[in-house]
């Protein structure tokens, strides 16, 4: 302990031999996990307030000052403010001076203050469960949502509790999740369409029950631009739903799509991808690969899928040396071979076609959620259209964006870490596909619409703030949703551009849809972003 007295503690929870951070409440109804949580957060918070009078007793009972001149995203000074320290951070790059307005200003400025939440978020059931549920002491205190009011019909009258009228005050990470909210719902209405989802007819659960095979169904698409199961499970009736045995339309959301630059043979001109690998999962228990042979003409590939790949081998050496046998893709360090005629396309070969802007790209499965596990299939011809009609609808959506499109040039090929331009990528947009520009384009529309619309409810230095983490998604969304974004096989994710400290080029690419609850997604990195500033909030 600070005192130098010896204390018996509680283990604290780890994930994967990691210690975690303490942050946000767990989201638990368990009573002795929650004080489990309260204890270890007090016992820190009696150890911190130990240092700082520590640290004002060194300074004859003054905060001292903490100058970072080069403060780039702000851990020394948000530290140095933990510890009651009166910090300045100074930075010359624009990029690393907005971060630092988010992670110490803006939360600094709004800590310990509340604001109204806006009336449109009050009847999203979603929101306002997870919002009473870390604020319960303003259950039943504050305006009733629709759902509220309709289970109120159903209690007697005079024992319903009144309606306050008020909408209930939040900090500003709810306010950030709220107008976060605000823009992934206007997002998805433009978006929807182009990211279709597909149901399987089965049962729910793990039943075990014979039925008939029925191939997937395209889920129609509801106003707000959410995927419609109950259009499709309309023939049935609502006793009928409710047994899980039965069989039904279930949703399957898309994860990725999976995507191969490609290249022309210089021998036989067949259309080559370049694959790193062809596995798809491999992990304990799921083993998944993507198959290839050469079409009828020759002319290209045919793909599909093995999700039964058995081990092989007496040891694990020999197990290793067959996956590698059977996963190897076309790309090696010499080149790529193509598949129809072996002949070798090298490396140079690779970056003169891509110069000349003739490097393509190439659809090669789907995965999706099911009701247990990541499943991957072979796209439809609906989704590679929609991927391509997307071209269509840029000029219209970056029209009212500053700028327009990010066609500014990128760094020469010779700068460090820069490997893409050499295969002919020279301005921004090319690390993009157009559907990919297209979701970005949209919601940086929208962001800016919290920005600059008057009309909003928000005063200043709360649109103010609310606007820059809004951009900050824009930024984490982008992260997650260009060509340089690869799978993860081992995890079944998307690794994000910046997996390391460098673009190189990519052969086999993940694309995310940006509007749908998945790992990477617009939804998850808006939560990621308020449980930082909650977390900055209480420093």
């Amino acid at each position: 302990m600070p005192n130098g007295k010896m204390s018996e503690r509680v283990k604290e929870d780890i994930e994967g031999g990691i210690l975690k951070w303490l942050g946000t409440a767990p989201k638990s109804s368990n009573k002795k996990a929650l004080q489990a949580y309260q204890d270890i957060a007090d016992t820190r918070e009696k150890e911190l307030q130990w240092f700082r009078d520590e640290i004002r007793k060194a300074y004859s009972g003054r905060a001292p000052r903490v100058l970072d001149p080069f403060a780039g995203g702000g851990a020394i000074p948000l530290e140095a403010m933990r510890l009651g320290c009166e910090a300045t951070a100074v930075d010359i790059n624009p990029v690393a001076w907005f971060i630092l307005k988010c992670t110490l200003e803006y939360p600094q400025k709004l800590a310990g203050k509340t604001y109204p939440l806006p009336d449109f978020i009050l009847d999203d059931e979603a929101f306002m469960t997870d919002f009473y549920e870390a604020h319960p002491h303003l259950v039943n205190r504050t305006k009733k949502t629709k759902k509220q009011a309709k289970e109120d019909k159903n209690i007697l009258p005079g024992f319903a509790k009144p309606d306050s009228g008020r909408a209930p005050k939040a900090d500003l990470a709810w306010q950030v999740r709220a107008w976060g909210r605000r823009v992934l719902n206007e997002a998805r209405q433009e978006l929807a369409s182009f990211y279709p989802t597909y149901a399987d007819f089965e049962t729910l659960g793990t039943f075990q029950v014979p039925y008939e095979a029925q191939e997937m169904q395209l889920v129609p698409l509801k106003d707000d631009g959410t995927a419609n199961i109950d259009a499709l499970n309309a023939e049935f009736s609502e006793e009928y739903l409710t047994q899980k045995q039965n069989p039904r339309w279930v949703a399957k959301p898309t994860v990725a799509y999976l995507w191969a630059r490609t290249v022309t043979c210089k021998n036989c001109r067949a259309t080559v991808p370049l694959l790193k690998t062809r596995w798809l999962c491999k992990k304990d228990g799921k083993r998944v690969l993507l198959t290839m042979q050469p079409n009828r003409d020759r002319s290209g590939v045919v793909f599909g899928i093995d999700d039964r790949v058995p081990l092989q081998g007496g040891n694990a050496a020999q197990r290793r040396e067959n996956d590698k046998r059977l996963g190897a893709g076309t790309m090696s360090k010499a080149g790529a071979q193509c598949p129809c005629c072996s002949a070798i396309m090298t490396m140079e070969d690779i970056r003169f076609e891509g110069k000349a802007g003739r490097l393509g790209m190439l659809a090669t499965a789907v995965v999706t959620e099911s009701q247990t596990t990541k499943a991957y299939r072979l796209p439809t011809q609906h989704e590679l259209d929609c991927a391509q009609r997307a071209e269509a609808e840029l000029e219209r959506v970056f029209a009212d964006i500053p700028f327009g499109m990010p066609t500014e040039a990128m760094p020469s090929e010779n700068a460090l870490g820069m490997r893409i331009p050499k295969y002919g990528f020279s301005q921004w947009r090319d690390l993009f596909t157009p559907r990919q520009l297209l979701a970005l384009g949209t919601l940086v529309r929208q962001v800016r619409k919290v920005a600059l619309d008057d009309s909003i409810p928000l005063p200043p230095e709360w649109r103010e703030a609310v606007a820059a983490f809004l951009t900050l998604l824009v930024d984490k969304t982008a992260d997650y949703n260009s060509t340089v974004c690869t799978w993860a096989t081992s995890r079944e994710l998307i690794r994000g551009t910046f997996a390391r400290f460098a673009i190189p080029i990519t052969w086999d690419m993940s694309e995310m849809p940006a509007v749908n609850d998945v790992g990477g997604s617009v939804v998850a990195q808006l939560e990621w972003i308020a449980r930082y500033i909650e977390t900055a909030l209480d420093s």
